[in-house]
């Protein structure tokens, strides 16, 4: 385990320092906040073991804010060393900003080890349900096979995003993308087959989104793309470019190449449109690129008739 033991006195330093090493530890010590800060974001480090006079230095526990606001050493398990006089509400309130436990001095050689070990575990643990978590929100949001976005996600976003367009006045436009004969190349080629196309044109149409566009798998062989601040104009010519990838984009199997194609409708957000009538209109327009042909663009009706 490696530790950052912070003290200002050096012999109390040199003597806790080498108790910890003594059990096995990497101790780094630090005489000053700068010298414990930088040695906790130099290197990851499991606990940091604090003298309460170097917090108070620099403002109000400036050095385990430091720690605790920095995009790397945050992780670090932070335990004080602390005198007698410690009262309740100091207790609570370096808690509050992230303090694991408390070492009240005189501490014995037992008691150093045995707390600084609990506090790795416990850092461990946290981390650890931190990283379930994650998976879990990659189980409920994240497509397994293509890494997109699942339906319930994307068109969460979806109402989200509509909801901004409507309160900031911004355009926003969606784009319904279906692969063309997916069918038959799942019962010509298997199912193996059929989702390498997916995730072949998965690639496709990330080429041509911008870092705010979202894309997600609706199901099957379709996809919704949400374009923000992107009028009618903007969202036919990008899925005129997503079309054009996925057909210059090549997918060989068994050394014979398969020609894949997709359709596209595309719809602009109308003031006060929900989110349910737009993906409709979008869905319609799908449906008369595919019946015009396939491997084309096709743009939804507006939900009202213009005035001529």
């Amino acid at each position: 385990m490696r530790v950052v033991l912070a003290h200002g006195d050096a012999p109390r330093r040199r003597q806790l320092g080498g108790i910890l090493a003594r059990v096995g530890h990497v101790v780094v010590e630090a005489e000053t906040a700068d010298e414990a800060v930088a040695a906790c974001r130099q290197v990851p480090t499991d606990v940091a073991v604090v003298d309460s006079d170097l917090c108070r230095g620099g403002g109000d526990n400036a050095l385990l804010q430091a720690i605790k606001g920095d995009a790397e050493a945050f992780r670090t398990a932070v335990v004080l060393l602390e005198r007698d006089t410690l009262d309740l509400e100091a207790a609570v309130t370096a808690l509050h900003r992230g303090v694991q436990d408390f070492l009240v001095e005189p501490v014995s050689d037992g008691e150093l080890v045995t707390r600084i070990a609990a506090a790795a575990r416990t850092k461990v643990l946290q981390e650890e349900l931190v990283e379930q978590s994650r998976r879990l929100e990659t189980l409920i949001f994240e497509d397994p096979l293509t890494g997109l976005a699942n339906r319930r996600f994307i068109l969460t976003q979806l109402g989200s995003l509509v909801s901004g367009a409507r309160r900031h006045g911004r355009p926003l436009s969606i784009a319904i993308i279906d692969i063309d004969h997916f069918k038959s190349v799942n019962d010509e080629y298997g199912h193996d087959v059929g989702d390498q196309v997916l995730v072949a044109v998965t690639g496709a149409l990330r080429n041509h989104m911008r870092a705010e566009d979202q894309l997600g798998r609706l199901g099957g062989e379709e996809f919704l793309t949400v374009l923000p601040d992107t009028d009618h104009d903007a969202a036919m010519a990008a899925a005129e470019r997503m079309r054009e990838e996925v057909a210059a984009t090549s997918f060989v199997h068994d050394g014979a190449e398969l020609a894949v194609t997709v359709s596209l409708g595309v719809a602009t957000w109308e003031a006060e449109e929900p989110p349910e009538l737009l993906l409709r209109r979008a869905d319609e327009a799908l449906y008369a690129a595919k019946g015009g042909g396939r491997d084309q663009v096709a743009c939804a009706r507006a939900s009202v008739p213009r005035r001529t």
